[in-house]
């Protein structure tokens, strides 16, 4: 039977140019040039296996291995064997190509035969470089003599290890029947096992049996592939919404015995290409609701990306695409899975990365209506104050300790210790989390986390904290750069962001700082901001994690006092594109010198520039807390730890009653004993004799002199206390008791006083 391959497949001539002497030069640089060779019209032509055959036979072995790697520029050569993606010309490892002239092998793939039966360096030339079977014998005319025309067909198919032609009446290993919506046959789908002489199964490079599959459509005893390839088990795809898609028959089947839904194309990986597309019908998927489950490989990659770019085509309703877990091998799949007892609904259910849905304002499913019953919770990685699963902005000063903490909440969210916190909040997420850190060695982090974990708690952490510190791996990527086609994703960062979905159970993902990941004018260009918030809400959404971005403030002024989160956020450097793109800012910014010195006073603990912060949620999409939190520096560490509520018990509260209580007993005591004191002049003043007199209660310690006027005009105030003079002139005011010695004027000074 005879294919016309030009209309079937589509190809187009090789790209080159006629010189003065009627040579074809070659479009690839170093390549031997052939001469073109005129063939006449013979009663008999060649056939394709015939074509293959005498190539093989005649041309060199290094010559066609040259052709190879020049053909595939991305293949890689790995002892006897060529590795590349596909047939494409993808990089990666899926296809080998033996190379080793003395094996029976020479230029086979291990899943390589293809249905026009074309093997070897001919098929390599047809799918590499897009050549008719008459230009490939044309370009090899100098090596055959043979003049019979060779016609843009496929012939029969041969199976090559049998040597055998395969038609309708071969038997089979397996059959896979593609039918219309009607459950009539468009094709059969045939498989043979390969065997070696003595009749032994061949495992490719992966374990598995070597295969090849061939079509049938009813028009011929012999393979051939339909004009147009259907989707397999099209009548179930009819009758169901969703629609589960993976490479091959097998598991099609594997996964519909289970009660799902599957479908795939005819040929797997190798034979979807975008070259190919065009013959391929993804027409049933209209309206219906795709989940794409690509087999663990780089060619599986490839074409699953392709599925969705023409399901979306098909007007699918949505595309969904799954990643395989992390750990399992190369090739895994559908039937892997099913026989190591993988939990295939929960995987469905749960790791799903990437949604694309068609948008059609006509269809009642947009209507307002669908939002009825309550609404889903909010979850966030930190109660009230940091969001799960949405891009954030963390702004501060150079040098304020940003690092310090997403460090601190990475190592917590990975602990899984139950009421850790950060940020000022509690954290209710604990999973994996992922640090780039483009400023600080390893050598560095490694002190930052010992100074955080002495203890060595890391070892016993119960989910995985990944750290990358970038000047030890060859310097910063972006995440996002500018180029002439607009602001797009850099080729280091797809390759990583391939891996990050991949990981399960990810709660964080930190880039510190914004300006080393951010290749583009952020600061000016509205564009920028907006192309960078919506790159993190994406990673956020098909990853699940809170996508911390670290970023500076602007330099406050001398005479510039932060005292609101509202001047914190206009002092966040960039566009108001790039706070408004994200769903939520934390600010953090440092205190005035009288601030941070009365706090320290008030914690008894040293006053040093660069110690006092306040911080707060400065914007927020939803539900927050936007109190400002008090943060001290931990000297030790380095850590800005919230203080807010031991502040806060220092001016409020009981803890505020017993110092009061505490400081009325003591000028009591001082007052019975001749001793008394003053509240803020000379030697006797209450904040001088608390750090002279030993007596004094120790819950006074940490009282400022602000602290102190407070709680005595309090006491004043109730009636517990009062001031006497003792001069003429006034003089200075002794505090005592309301009915001690002094108000009986029974009051006896230890020492010379302005007695009267």
């Amino acid at each position: 039977m005879i294919v016309d391959f030009v209309n079937l497949q589509k190809r187009v001539g090789v790209k080159g140019h006629d010189n003065t002497e009627g040579s074809k030069v070659s479009p690839y640089p170093g390549e031997m040039v052939v001469n073109i060779v005129k063939f006449g019209n013979k009663k008999h032509s060649m056939s394709a296996r015939e074509l293959v055959d005498l190539i093989s036979d005649s041309v060199p072995a290094h010559t066609q291995i040259e052709i190879l790697k020049q053909t595939y520029p991305n293949g890689v050569v790995r002892g006897n064997l060529f590795t590349i993606g596909s047939l494409s010309g993808e990089a990666g490892k899926s296809l080998k190509i033996d190379i080793n002239p003395r094996s029976p092998y020479f230029m086979k793939g291990q899943d390589f035969n293809g249905s026009d039966g074309v093997g070897g360096i001919v098929k390599i030339m047809m799918e590499g470089r897009n050549m008719k079977l008459s230009e490939v014998k044309e370009y090899f005319a100098d090596y055959v003599s043979d003049n019979r025309p060779v016609e843009d067909i496929v012939s029969p198919i041969i199976n090559t290890q049998m040597k055998e032609q395969i038609n309708i009446n071969t038997p089979y290993d397996s059959e896979h029947r593609y039918l219309n919506a009607h459950g009539e046959i468009l094709c059969l789908v045939r498989r043979y096992n390969t065997v070696d002489q003595e009749g032994n199964p061949v495992l490719d490079g992966h374990g598995k049996p070597k295969k090849e599959f061939r079509q049938f459509t009813g028009q011929s005893n012999y393979p051939r592939m339909p004009d147009v390839r259907p989707l397999y088990n099209i009548p179930n795809i009819i009758a169901s919404e969703k629609i589960i898609w993976v490479e091959g028959e097998k598991c099609a089947d594997a996964l519909n015995e289970l009660g799902y839904t599957a479908t795939c194309t005819m040929g797997g990986a190798g034979m979807l290409s975008r070259k190919s597309a065009n013959l391929f019908d993804f027409s049933p998927l209209q309206d219906k609701e795709l989940i794409i489950w690509p087999d663990n490989d780089t060619a599986g990659k490839k074409v699953a990306e392709l599925v969705q770019d023409l399901a979306m085509n098909a007007n699918a309703k949505s595309v969904t695409m799954l990643t395989p877990p992390r750990g399992k091998p190369e090739r895994w799949d559908v039937v892997d899975a099913i026989a190591e007892h993988f939990d295939i609904n929960q995987f469905l259910n749960t790791n799903v990365k990437q949604v694309k849905k068609n948008i059609n304002l006509l269809d009642d499913s947009l209507l307002v209506n669908r939002f009825v019953g309550q609404a889903p919770e909010q979850k966030f990685l930190i109660g009230e104050t940091l969001p799960l699963g949405v891009p954030i902005i963390f702004s501060a000063a150079g040098d304020a300790g940003k690092g310090m903490m997403t460090l601190d909440l990475a190592m917590k969210i990975s602990s899984g210790q139950p009421m850790s916190s950060a940020f000022g909040g509690t954290i209710n997420e604990f999973g994996n989390a992922i640090i780039f850190t483009a400023e600080d060695d390893e050598d560095e982090m490694h002190r930052r986390v010992e100074r955080l974990d002495e203890l060595n708690d890391r070892s016993s952490f119960k989910h995985e904290l990944r750290i990358v510190s970038l000047p030890n791996v060859g310097g910063v990527f972006p995440i996002m750069q500018e180029t002439h086609e607009g602001y797009r994703t850099s080729e280091e960062f797809d390759k990583l962001y391939e891996q990050i979905k991949q990981m399960n159970d990810l709660k964080l993902i930190v880039f510190d700082p914004l300006a080393s990941f951010v290749h583009a004018d952020v600061n000016a260009d509205p564009a920028a901001g907006a192309a960078l918030t919506g790159l993190l809400a994406q990673i956020a959404t098909e990853t699940g994690a809170s996508v911390i971005m670290c970023h500076h403030m602007t330099k406050v002024k001398e005479d510039l006092v932060v005292s609101t989160p509202e001047q914190a956020r206009n002092m966040i450097r960039g566009t108001s594109a790039l706070v408004d793109g994200v769903r939520c800012a934390f600010a953090l910014w440092q205190v005035d010198e009288a601030t941070g010195r009365r706090r320290c006073q008030d914690l008894g603990i040293d006053y040093q520039r660069n110690r006092c912060f306040d911080g707060a949620v400065v914007k927020s999409n939803g539900p927050a807390n936007r109190a400002i939190r008090h943060f001290i520096r931990d000297m030790f560490s380095g850590l800005l730890v919230d203080k807010s509520e031991e502040i806060q018990r220092l001016h409020t509260g009981s803890n505020r009653e017993i110092k009061k209580s505490a400081l009325m007993t003591w000028i009591t005591i001082c007052e019975n004993e001749g001793r008394a004191m003053t509240q803020q002049s000379g030697a006797d003043a209450l904040l001088q004799r608390m750090s002279a007199d030993h007596d004094a209660p120790k819950v006074l310690n940490n009282c400022t002199q602000r602290m102190l006027d407070s709680l005595v005009r309090e006491l004043i105030q109730e009636g517990h206390l009062a001031k006497y003079s003792f001069s003429v002139s006034g003089g200075r005011k002794w505090l005592g008791a309301c009915d001690g010695p002094m108000s009986r004027g029974e009051y006896e000074a230890e020492t010379a006083r302005d007695n009267v």
